[in-house]
């Protein structure tokens, strides 16, 4: 009598349907957390509205939908993406939008409303049948000095995000036949990315641009953040604040920016030397934010902030991470807060008083530009003396010669070296 092994011997491996195409090399886990936000991943082509060119794809998260809209009995339903699906312009009222699904449909959109300090957009479509949502998750990114010791409750609205966790990227491309899923994941990083958008955090998830704009999930497929590219790096946007910047983008149409004039980074994140002399003068503090750079004249410059200061609570409530710092501070705008602080070679918290500037358009985080530059650069070319508008930044593109372009900015020549290599 033959045994189950032999039986199995005998298998004809080529009756055995090959996996769909974004199955393919990846691990179980990964595919079932792609599959739960899979239908709410989609794709985003604009075109110029003059010419009808395609000038960027990008991938885009539906985040809301609302009942059927209006006499012509469809949804409204609203993506959350990228600034980027129309930066080569002045404004989005010149490109058409195109909007393709899951399931091969594709619909007419309209940017709604964006940032640009935040490289965020919305962009609005009626789709016939009501479509999946995606599921947010706001980020806790604190991390205890002493784990043994910390018993703090992550609240059940919040996903705590260590260094070294899982995370899973996710874009959707659309060709003649197809509106294929890619799938990448990899590790949430502790390094910061370089950038000038101190809000950003980073994965070593490996894409391309068409993940620009789109969702970063966690193994349940909950989306936690906004995919952007830069020079092979995975930057991205915490849910926390893009979702903050939708609510005030569809209450008020603009964003408030709060400018305090200091780089800070998790406690945790600090150098190790920081840290063994945070540790040894102060046992107690485990968590908060440590001041890495002031800027002269600033408003913590004139709070007499100083870099190392360790930020621990903010108008008497406990700051546990960056991003609850950035919570704390979001309408601040012209008004004043107590921020105490723990400072080497002082017994006890200072207690010190800032007032939170409004970021001006000039300001603006300014590296979107220079990620434009190699996704022209990348794409199929771009034209000859184009200007256009970034980051509340006039650029215009006078003169191209690999590897290099010479960009005007405001009243100001600028040559952007592009050293990094470009893929086909």
């Amino acid at each position: 009598m033959t045994n189950k092994r032999e039986k199995l011997e005998y298998i004809n491996v080529d009756i055995i349907p090959p996996p769909p195409p974004f199955l393919k090399k990846r691990d179980d886990d990964t595919n079932l957390a792609a599959l739960k936000v899979s239908l709410s991943v989609v794709c985003l082509a604009a075109y110029d509205r003059g010419s009808g060119e395609k000038c960027f794809a990008c991938t885009g998260t539906i985040v809301e939908c609302e009942g059927a809209a209006g006499d012509d009995g469809k949804f409204e339903a609203t993506i959350l993406t990228s600034a980027s699906l129309f930066h080569s312009y002045r404004d989005p009222s010149q490109i058409t939008v195109e909007v393709h699904l899951s399931d091969g449909s594709s619909y007419e959109g309209e940017v709604s409303a964006f940032d640009l300090h935040y490289n965020i957009a919305t962009v609005k479509f009626k789709p016939d049948k009501l479509p999946q949502k995606a599921r947010l998750k706001w980020i806790d990114d604190s991390m205890s000095l002493q784990p043994d010791n910390d018993h703090t409750m992550v609240e059940a609205n919040f996903f705590n995000l260590c260094p070294g966790d899982k995370v899973i990227a996710l874009a959707r491309v659309q060709d003649q036949y197809h509106h294929k899923l890619l799938v990448s994941s990899g590790d949430f990083s502790i390094y910061c990315c370089g950038l000038d958008c101190q809000e950003l955090l980073m994965t070593t998830c490996e894409i391309s641009t068409p993940f620009i704009g789109g969702p970063l999930i966690n193994w349940d497929g909950e989306v936690i953040g906004i995919n952007f590219f830069w020079k092979g790096q995975t930057p991205f946007l915490p849910i926390n604040i893009a979702f903050r910047c939708l609510d005030y983008l569809n209450k008020k149409r603009s964003v408030p920016h709060p400018w305090l004039g200091m780089e800070f980074t998790n406690l945790y994140a600090a150098d190790v030397v920081t840290l063994e002399e945070i540790v040894q003068l102060f046992p107690l503090v485990c968590k908060g934010v440590i001041v890495e750079e002031v800027t002269e004249e600033s408003p913590a410059d004139r709070a007499e902030i100083q870099p190392n200061d360790v930020i621990i609570k903010c108008d008497r409530e406990v700051v546990s991470c960056s991003l609850k710092f950035f919570g704390m501070i979001w309408d601040k705008v012209g008004k004043s807060m107590e921020l105490e602080v723990m400072r080497a070679g002082v017994c006890g918290p200072l207690k010190l008083v800032i007032l939170a500037d409004d970021l001006l358009p000039d300001s603006y985080n300014s590296f979107w530009c220079f990620q434009l530059a190699n996704l022209l650069v990348w794409g199929e070319g771009f034209r000859m003396t184009n200007t256009f508008v970034l980051g509340g930044h006039f650029l215009e593109i006078m003169e191209a010669g690999f590897p290099a372009l010479l960009i005007k900015c405001r009243h100001a020549y600028v040559v952007l070296h592009l050293l990094c290599s470009f893929p086909s």
